[in-house]
């Protein structure tokens, strides 16, 4: 080869060097080769954020569900420990979150080690604070700082969890709420009977028996068959009378309306008990104390009809807008409004001095019941025919059919100021429960939860 030739092929290789050297194709390749875990990184770091928010909206509102139940059975029973409340907080948000696990799919292993890290990322505490005219506030609070597992593209970057604070907060406050109360009560004889509760203080009680038995009357040689009568005691079982039952249930519903108002500021009760005669009434007074005296000097054994026309008529002359001795009563204590509630309360049907129900007595009491859920009405609005809305303006009753047959039933459930105004016990302990329950919704306004 001439030096020329070689000379030529020389420079041929030099020019494809330099130009390989100068090509910047590849580098498109290495560089997405090397970028491709950081991008992979970065498209599970948006997942994974986007799944994150919503978690914590749905742990979040679990957490609110759980606080919220917790306070506000706080408020409504009154009697809730903080620890309880803290216990019943925990497993409503646990047994929740749990159930949702399940839904997906997880394991009871699975399930166990989401319920260790859930309790040790969660705080709830309970507080019961009094306070002047009210029984308490009731605060419940909830702070959950969970670790949530990433998916393997963000590992790529080297981050396996995400922190999820979530922090919710409770308050419900049995708020006294002014009223005044007439409460109007069955003696008669009925009351006395047995209910199907025994009595815990003494479960048993000795009742004398008797019975025939032979004996010889004559001698032993000329015996004679003669009878006599044997007594003797035997114990069974002493179950509560429903008069009893009422003083104990009456007792319940003063308890819980002195808790609502301590300073006897804005609660006023009077009464009236019943037989086939009305009896003497006691005046509503400020606080509890004149009327729990009064229901438990109610007589044992209870004697007479039925008919609660002359109780229902007191009830009605107390509280009517009429009549302005309410109203100046709470106007003195700064009560710019209150509410007006009667309660009746019967183990019979409407009898007079019988044994038979007695259907007048019965229409008079209807009358009685209409008049005071329409009292303040105008007579255009009464016209109209009287709404829920408007009955709520009126003289609110609740009635309390304890025992009570079929009539007796219907005639409370007429004058009951709604299906939420109307109870049916058919034991002591129910009995107990309608009474609470009726003093509990009376004195407050409401459970109010903030979060």
């Amino acid at each position: 080869m001439s030096w020329t030739g070689r000379s030529g092929a020389m420079m041929m290789k030099h020019t494809l060097f330099s130009r390989l050297l100068r090509d910047r194709g590849g580098n498109f390749g290495v560089m997405t080769a090397a970028m491709l875990p950081v991008l992979l990184g970065v498209a599970g770091m948006a997942i994974d954020v986007t799944n994150a928010m919503q978690e914590k909206n749905r742990l979040q509102a679990l957490a609110d569900s759980a606080t919220l139940a917790a306070a506000s059975a706080m408020a409504d029973t009154g009697e809730m420990s903080e620890a309880e409340a803290e216990t019943m907080a925990t497993g409503y948000f646990l047994g929740q979150e749990l159930e949702n696990e399940k839904g997906k799919g997880a394991s009871d292993p699975e399930i166990e080690a989401i319920r260790k890290a859930l309790e040790e990322a969660m705080q709830v505490s309970a507080t019961t604070t009094a306070s002047s005219n009210t029984a308490a506030s009731y605060e419940v609070r909830m702070k959950l700082n969970y670790d949530l597992p990433l998916n393997g593209l963000t590992g790529v970057l080297g981050f396996k969890t995400m922190k999820i604070a979530v922090e919710s907060y409770a308050r419900s406050g049995r708020e006294g709420n002014a009223l005044s109360m007439y409460l109007a009560l069955d003696e008669s004889g009925s009351m006395k009977e047995d209910t199907t509760t025994v009595n815990p203080a003494a479960p048993t009680k000795q009742v004398r028996k008797s019975r025939e038995e032979e004996y010889n009357c004559g001698t032993k040689n000329y015996p004679i068959t003669c009878k006599r009568t044997v007594y003797y005691y035997e114990a069974v079982p002493n179950y509560l009378t429903k008069m009893a039952s009422l003083k104990a249930a009456a007792a319940a519903m003063f308890a819980e309306l002195d808790k609502a108002d301590p300073n006897k500021e804005l609660i006023r009760v009077g009464g009236d008990s019943y037989t086939h005669e009305t009896k003497t009434e006691q005046k509503i007074q400020w606080g509890t104390t004149d009327i729990a005296a009064y229901v438990k000097k109610l007589p044992e054994p209870p004697s007479g009809g039925t008919d609660a026309s002359g109780a229902m008529t007191n009830a009605l002359n107390a509280l009517k807008k009429a009549n302005a001795t309410e109203k100046t009563a709470h106007d003195g204590k700064g009560n710019t409004n209150f509410d007006r509630y009667i309660v009746l309360m019967t183990d019979g049907e409407m009898t007079g001095n019988s044994s038979s129900w007695n259907s007048t007595i019965d229409k008079k009491v209807r009358a009685l019941c209409d008049q005071a859920k329409a009292d303040g009405l105008t007579d255009a609005e009464k016209a109209d025919g009287i709404s829920e809305e408007e009955k709520a303006r009126g003289i609110k009753i609740y009635a309390i059919a304890f025992m009570a047959p079929e009539r007796g039933k219907a005639l409370l459930n007429y004058c009951a100021s709604g299906e939420d105004y109307y109870y049916e016990p058919s034991n002591m302990t129910q009995l107990v429960q309608s009474f609470g329950e009726i003093a509990r919704k009376a004195a407050k306004t409401g459970t109010r939860l903030t979060n």
